[in-house]
């Protein structure tokens, strides 16, 4: 009977234990720096490159990409800043050379597979900044970009007055989709911020997260609202991809 109930506390432990993330880690060697590359693999025709810019920290992010790697949908989450031994700030993101985002693009594109871009918060500047610089050198064409909750303010907006946004936002022409949370203050500016996204030729549709703050997923104090669309946010890029698939088609 012992080989029998070894067998079965066995069997027990593995399936109370949590589920291991599916990922492999690569090195990238870019321009004098070695950077970390979670990818997540998946056999369909869809890779979403991911820059999450935050020493390696990214749960809920990690977790979605497993999801999405399980759908077919392939995710690559480079580490930029422990690359450029950068800290966790907004402003190490003008540390972070233009091409080494183009040369993770680069090795994306060589995968055969469509490279949809995708980033959150100020983040979202350094894949404006990558995408255009792409762009410029004339190179095949990406197939899109997630902007969640993007920041790209210059300076806090003035109510009553039209927001200034940086240098990186209106210069390209892939096609984006920003996505942001109803119960954030920057909703009132969207329609401001997609005008001048598009301003370089990029088509730009925006959407709003029902009941949710801008960066419900990185929340300690998350509501319900937030920790459901949390558990959802996979489905939700699924459909921003597919709709900027449509919206590539439709050009």
């Amino acid at each position: 009977m012992k080989p029998i109930q070894n067998t079965l506390v066995l069997l027990l432990c593995l399936f109370m234990a949590p589920p291991l993330l599916a990922r492999e880690l690569r090195s990238l060697d870019i321009e004098n720096a070695s950077i970390d590359l979670r990818v997540f693999t998946a056999n369909g025709n869809k890779l979403l490159l991911g820059f999450p810019c935050d020493e390696g920290k990214s749960v809920a992010e990690e977790k979605t990409a497993q999801s999405l790697a399980e759908d077919g949908i392939e995710v690559w989450m480079p580490d930029l800043l422990s690359a450029y031994m950068l800290p966790d700030v907004k402003s190490s993101l003008d540390k972070i050379p233009v091409t080494a985002v183009t040369a993770l693009i680069e090795q994306a594109m060589k995968t055969g597979k469509q490279v949809y871009l995708i980033a959150s918060g100020p983040d979202t500047e350094l894949i404006l900044r990558g995408a255009a610089y792409w762009e410029q050198q004339n190179k095949p064409k990406l197939a899109g970009a997630i902007l969640l909750f993007p920041r790209l303010f210059k300076s806090e907006p003035v109510p009553g007055q039209v927001p200034e946004y940086i240098a990186a936002v209106g210069h390209t022409r892939l096609p984006l989709i920003v996505l942001e949370g109803e119960r954030t203050p920057n909703r009132w500016t969207i329609n401001q911020l997609t005008s001048a996204l598009g301003a370089g030729g990029s088509p730009v549709h925006a959407k709003l997260i029902p009941s949710v703050r801008g960066d419900f997923f990185k929340r300690d104090d998350a509501s319900n609202p937030e920790e459901m669309a949390t558990l959802q946010l996979d489905g939700l890029i699924k459909a921003s991809l597919y709709f900027l698939g449509s919206t590539q088609h439709n050009e």
